[in-house]
């Protein structure tokens, strides 16, 4: 059975006459005749009956009309969403991010691509910064947004977005929180917060050869994974958290942000993804 058989017993059912159903259809009457014949012998049933010059369709038939077209509208249906995901406009993103990336690049790309494409769900995940490089590897998300420098396989394709320097996040009572610009120098000897070198290794060694550079050997009294967390822990007066430049764009209660001077060593954010995009990653990254 083809779907060509269902579209001339529809055609049929509905014009209830051979001939008019054939000039919808564009064909000649046999050939319409014989398949409807067809259709009859291979279901074992007689959809119609014929009563001199006319047709009456049977209970089987109506049965069978019903079925005939669900099947060809889901048949459409599928059709046109298999060209919506070719075209990259229906479907499911997978999306890994770090979470400095709420300071601004993952809202506004987000916001944006839901707007143009409504159709697309996004799934997304915040991971660690060294995991995420691993996961688009493995096909487990579609497109990785991490802080760089970090450590990545040559088999990633790897499009910088921005570079941003450091700053420091301090209490808002410590004595270097008078200065507008703090160095590196000015550090020695300072309880820093930082997040562990398993978070990210590129950017931990990043920035501890950024300190040692200046002669300082940087003294990390605390660890946290997040930066809300070092944010947190600034504000409670443990220490000062070396964090990246866009991180001052959030108020939080407690804590002052100067910037970093001193150094010519940056950070920043880029897109990783395996390199055989599908059109879906296509569309996202030209949002970028």
């Amino acid at each position: 059975m083809e779907l060509r058989h269902l579209r001339y017993f529809i055609a049929v059912a509905e014009e209830m006459n051979m001939h008019r159903a054939a000039e919808r259809l564009h064909i000649s009457q046999p050939p319409l005749s014989l398949t409807i014949r067809q259709l009859e012998e291979e279901l074992g049933v007689e959809l119609f009956t014929r009563e001199g010059r006319g047709i009456q369709i049977t209970r089987a038939g109506d049965v069978y009309l019903a079925h005939a077209r669900r099947i060809l509208a889901d048949t459409e249906a599928a059709a046109e969403q298999a060209r919506h995901s070719h075209q990259g406009v229906t479907g499911k993103l997978r999306i890994a991010f770090v979470s400095s990336t709420i300071t601004g690049v993952l809202q506004s790309t987000v916001s944006r691509f839901k707007k143009k494409y409504p159709g697309v769900f996004l799934d997304i995940e915040q991971v660690t910064n060294a995991e995420i490089p691993q996961r688009v590897m493995e096909k487990q998300v579609d497109v990785g947004l991490i802080r760089v420098p970090e450590y990545i396989s040559g088999q990633l394709q790897v499009r910088e977005i921005c570079r941003e320097g450091w700053h420091l996040a301090l209490p808002e009572k410590h004595e270097l929180a008078g200065q507008a610009i703090v160095s590196i120098k000015d550090l020695a000897g300072a309880r820093l917060i930082f997040y562990p070198r398993w978070n990210s290794p590129g950017g931990y060694d990043d920035v501890m050869a950024m300190f040692r550079e200046k002669g300082v050997e940087p003294l990390i009294y605390q660890e946290a994974a997040e930066q809300m967390t070092i944010a947190g822990l600034v504000a409670s007066g443990m220490g000062i958290g070396v964090v990246p430049e866009c991180m001052a764009k959030i108020n939080i209660p407690g804590v002052v942000h100067r910037p970093l001077k001193g150094t010519q060593r940056r950070t920043g954010f880029a897109i990783v993804t395996k390199g055989d995009d599908d059109l879906l990653v296509q569309n996202f990254l030209k949002l970028l």
